[in-house]
């Protein structure tokens, strides 16, 4: 049960992380203010706001079903769907590693974020099948 609220709350922060930092691209605040011109042909992305807008359809909108089915229902499905958030997760954050050639500091941060969304799940589902034996 505690386990199950914890990962929810964890989707829930990942959930609005993404909502957060879609709309900072969207504004072109900071960072965000011109896309890198040497992204434009290697990444499937040629401008923050595309960018912005798979970030929050996938993980910011992704995030908050898990979350709120985290909360509501109470079975293994949730840990499911977090090993699979996680995974993207991890998987896009290394798709710029691959095109570009290149390690950038915040793709080590969702790294650290997928890896602890993947240990919740794992540990989740180790959890649900020790009681069900």
């Amino acid at each position: 049960m505690l386990l199950k609220n914890v990962s929810s709350l964890y989707n829930l922060c990942l959930s609005l992380s993404a909502f957060y930092l879609g709309s900072l691209m969207i504004l072109g605040e900071g960072v965000f203010a011109t896309f890198p011109p040497e992204w434009i042909g290697k990444m499937p992305f040629d401008s923050w706001l595309n960018l912005s807008l798979f970030g929050m359809i996938i993980f910011g909108i992704g995030n908050a079903i898990a979350a709120i089915y985290g909360f509501i229902k109470r079975d293994k499905r949730i840990f499911i769907i977090m090993l699979a958030l996680g995974i993207l997760l991890f998987l896009s954050s290394l798709s710029p590693v691959f095109l570009l050639g290149e390690m950038y500091l915040p793709a080590a941060m969702i790294w650290l974020s997928s890896l602890i969304q993947l240990l919740l799940a794992i540990s989740g589902l180790i959890d649900e099948k020790s009681k069900s034996a």
